[in-house]
């Protein structure tokens, strides 16, 4: 089943290369490993256990403190990955931050992650809300590094999988649906309950953004949306949050995102800011 999605999703690459913005035309070039599930493209980082985890695991201390450690959500990503010898980094540990604080307000029987990375939001959605129905959209290549990571670990999510492959497709009633990002518009009207998107609509052209807007608007849905404030990508592109097409929405709440403000190095300073503010909201649009 595996090989036969990523075979699909391989010959669909020439389709979602068109939905690339200058900043996946430089990460997902035409020599990039996107069939190495360790490598880092630009899309999140699948971290092994070393022996060099424990300092990892004292500079995210330094910049998160230690209750999120002490989560159920942080448990039950560390459970899966134990059995995978995968290591719960820094990205990880963010997504954890998300779904945290997303089941303080919401209970959604059907979530799309847009753009997710080393399938941590499906993995943390499913997690947290397990009777969910789960959608991933995304260009080709990340959606074959994802499902060759779900391929390896022991949940069943994995047993329930289908591929759309054209906008005539009928919608299996699976548990996990994944999406090539041309083939966004079958999302249309689907009563998604929550959509998640976490650093990528950073990473798109605007008018990409304003087509997921749309599919997300016409769902009436709930947009959980953590992105840069401004960014601006390689080919002059520039992305605002504020811009965003929020109109026709209720704000549930709507603030600077604490857990994406530093990172670490393994060198001097150790602890740096981001170049520049992340917010994070959860609005409804009606």
């Amino acid at each position: 089943m595996f090989d036969e999605i990523n075979n699909k999703l391989i010959n669909n690459i020439v389709n979602t290369n068109k939905n690339k913005s200058s900043h996946w035309k430089k990460y997902l070039s035409d020599n990039a490993d996107y069939l190495n599930p360790f490598g880092h493209l630009g899309f999140g980082a699948y971290s092994k256990k070393n022996i060099k985890n424990y300092i990892h695991n004292l500079l995210t201390r330094a910049i998160f403190g230690n209750n999120v450690f002490k989560t159920n959500t942080y448990y039950a990503y560390k459970s899966v990955f134990d059995k995978i010898n995968r290591f719960v980094d820094i990205d990880t540990i963010r997504h954890i931050f998300t779904f945290e604080k997303l089941k303080e307000h919401v209970n959604p029987k059907s979530i799309c992650i847009i753009g997710d990375g080393k399938i941590n939001g499906v993995l943390g959605a499913h997690l947290t809300f397990p009777n969910a129905k789960i959608y991933s959209v995304n260009l080709s290549e990340i959606l074959i590094n994802d499902n060759m990571i779900l391929e390896k670990i022991d949940i069943d999510l994995k047993k329930s999988i289908s591929l759309i492959t054209d906008l005539n497709f009928s919608v299996e009633d699976k548990m996990l649906t994944l999406i090539p990002s041309n083939l966004k518009k079958i999302l249309l009207n689907k009563n998604i309950e929550l959509f998640i998107n976490i650093a990528s609509f950073q990473e798109m052209v605007p008018d990409e953004v304003n087509e997921y807007f749309e599919i997300i608007k016409h769902n009436k849905s709930k947009l959980y949306c953590c992105n840069r404030q401004y960014k601006k990508l390689p080919d002059g592109e520039e992305l605002y949050f504020e811009k965003y097409p929020f109109s026709n929405s209720k704000k549930i709440f709507w603030e600077d995102c604490p857990w994406h403000q530093k990172f670490y190095s393994l060198r001097p300073p150790f602890i740096h800011n981001y170049d520049g503010n992340i917010k994070h909201c959860l609005v409804h649009f009606l």
